[in-house]
């Protein structure tokens, strides 16, 4: 066997395993489908000084020249 007929089977067995997985993805995302959450609510919180000292710092060091100009929580 060459190398080139070895790697045409390996490549084809990839393409259907993975049509395979996306066959049974797609069954079990319809039988089971995502529960819908409800609508969040938004609180507005200001954050402790330290944490946007904190937040402020750390954006400086990883991105020199960068600002913060706002700082929210994001609830999940």
């Amino acid at each position: 066997m060459s190398v080139f007929t070895a790697c045409m089977i390996a490549f084809a067995t990839c393409i259907i395993l993975l049509s395979v997985m996306a066959v049974v993805m797609s069954i079990l995302t319809r039988v089971f489908p995502a529960v819908a959450k409800a609508a969040a609510t938004t609180v507005v919180v200001a954050p402790d000084a330290s944490l946007e000292m904190a937040i402020v710092q750390a954006v400086a060091q990883a991105f020199p020249g960068a600002r913060v100009s706002g700082i929210r929580e994001i609830k999940r």
